[in-house]
């Protein structure tokens, strides 16, 4: 017998799980089925790597990294492609637990690519390996056509799934000192007040720990009797018949078995490279497919901070991570953070060196000049490690890009100059290192063939098929994106189980 869901979920990362976590709350008794194409990882289902040991942490980080599975981080570095620089930063924020599209992409006249564009493939998806950061999108950033009550509403409950924390301005201790002087420097008119940056994480028995997927999914297993979580499944292609989405095609990547579940509502959460992937290779091709490919400019640099504000000189709160952020703004489309590694909430090698309690890094980060050009192209014959279209980015820089890209090094400076001295030069991170890819599946007020799906996240001209993830944001942003498709899920969620409570309401009425 086929199998028949009220719900196929494809992704478990934070979308994917916010999507299952707001359905399943909205009806207890629907049937949801989650597929992930990687292993379950063990521990704590969905729970972030920071909160393991090292020896777990590695270990898990091993069994995401896809095709790369089991390698050492030695050997997956001996292919990264010439001009990138293998340094503890990128090992840390590219490497552990991720895969690369492509290392070594072959690039046309006048193109950068995106060379350390990466993945994760694990039950949680990059829900657990995340930076925790969830800041909200200001000004231009915010979808326009959301609105602005409707967008405030999401973003609240979004803040609650994640279990974000935020801290009043003025601060205390050194994470004052640093925002009151960055706040001398970058405030003023029209623009966004420097503040602290809100961050999902808590504190249990004296230690911190990282919100990861689980924290979104919760206790669905014992709430939700009909979820179930899927791992080792890859979703091959949605079935549509007659403009309706209506299952998809499953392989089981252990067995190689390939069979159908069939489903009311079809939701693609894979990530802002292989949701398109997979809708390409169900035939689901609307014009702005894989285009309007975009992820903002990191530049960063590691400095230390001068006698003024050294960490011995303030009573700190040791609760407060005292990330300082200043905030993206349409007058100055970027956002800057200044992160004292003693308060960083990662576990970084830097203890015992010396100076290391004045260590800080300046990072910046800028939107991108959103162009159509910019784009993943599909092939129709190669395929890549999971057996789905071969995926080939296309990407370049404007004149504007460059002016951003020059403004991000001036910003570094200015930053670090109010509070310290930079070890060296800021330098832009390779193309891809956000791990931030936007608008290969955005969002749309019309459906005018310049995006893919409306501001519910249902794909055009086909009914039931939803998307998710950080594809479906269309604007040019800085903002870190996963408080904001977190609550662009849980709209798009609510939609559906409102048709799904309206399917089961009229099905007693016929049934009396």
């Amino acid at each position: 017998m086929t199998e028949q869901v009220d719900v196929l979920i494809i992704g478990s990362g934070p979308s994917g799980s916010t999507y299952a976590r707001t359905i399943g709350d909205a009806v207890p008794t629907a049937r949801i089925l989650m597929v992930e194409a990687g292993p379950v990882i063990p521990g704590i289902r969905g729970d972030h790597t920071q909160n393991m040991t090292d020896e777990e942490r590695a270990a898990a980080q091993l069994l995401t990294q896809g095709p790369d599975e089991g390698l050492e981080r030695a050997q997956a570095l001996s292919d990264i492609a010439e001009g990138l620089d293998p340094s503890l930063e990128f090992r840390h924020t590219i490497l552990p637990g991720l895969f690369f599209l492509d290392p070594r992409p072959a690039l046309e006249d006048g193109e950068v690519g995106l060379p350390a564009a990466s993945m994760a493939s694990g039950v949680g998806g990059m829900g657990i390996h995340w930076g925790i950061s969830c800041p909200r999108p200001s000004q231009s950033e915010r979808t326009p056509f959301i609105p602005t009550a409707e967008l405030d509403a999401a973003l609240d409950h979004a803040e609650q799934l994640l279990g974000v924390r935020k801290w009043d301005v003025p601060g205390t201790g050194l994470a004052e000192a640093i925002r009151a002087a960055q706040a001398e420097e970058f405030d003023g008119p029209g623009l966004t007040p420097v503040g602290f940056m809100p961050a999902a994480y808590r504190w249990e028995d004296g230690r911190l720990r990282f919100s990861g997927t689980g924290m979104i999914l919760g206790d669905i297993e014992e709430t939700v009797p009909g979820f179930e979580l899927r791992a080792q499944t890859l979703a091959k292609r949605v079935i549509v018949e007659d403009g309706v989405a209506v299952g998809a095609a499953l392989e089981d990547r252990v067995s190689g078995e390939t069979y159908e579940v069939r489903a009311h509502h079809v939701v693609v959460c894979a990530d802002g490279l292989r949701t398109p992937q997979v809708l390409f290779a169900s035939g689901v091709r609307p014009p702005a497919l894989a285009h309007y490919l975009n992820e903002h400019f990191q530049v960063s640099a590691f400095g230390a901070l001068t006698d003024d504000f050294a960490p011995e000189r303030f009573d700190n709160d040791p609760e407060h991570v005292g990330y300082v952020i200043v905030p993206f703004s349409d007058e100055r489309p970027m956002q800057g953070g200044i992160l004292p590694l003693m308060n960083s909430p990662y576990r970084l090698a830097v203890a015992g060196q010396e100076g290391a309690e004045r260590l800080t890094v300046f990072a910046w980060y800028g939107a991108k000049d959103i162009q159509y050009c910019d784009r993943i192209e599909f092939s129709e014959t190669e395929t890549d490690f999971y057996g789905m279209p071969k995926m080939t980015i296309h990407y370049s820089r404007t004149e504007k890009d460059l002016q951003t890209i020059e403004q991000l090094k001036q910003n570094a400076r200015r930053s670090a100059d109010r509070v310290g001295g930079l070890a060296a030069e800021p330098e832009l991170a390779a193309g891809g290192s956000s791990l931030h890819y936007h608008g290969t599946v955005r969002m749309g007020a019309v459906d005018d063939g310049t995006s893919v799906c409306d501001q519910h996240l249902k794909v055009w001209g086909v009914d039931n098929l939803y998307v998710g993830g950080n594809g479906v944001i269309p604007t040019a942003t800085a903002t870190n994106p996963t408080l904001t498709i977190v609550a662009l899920a849980w709209r798009a969620a609510n939609q559906i189980a409102l048709q799904l409570n309206e399917r089961v309401g009229t099905a007693a009425t016929a049934a009396r």
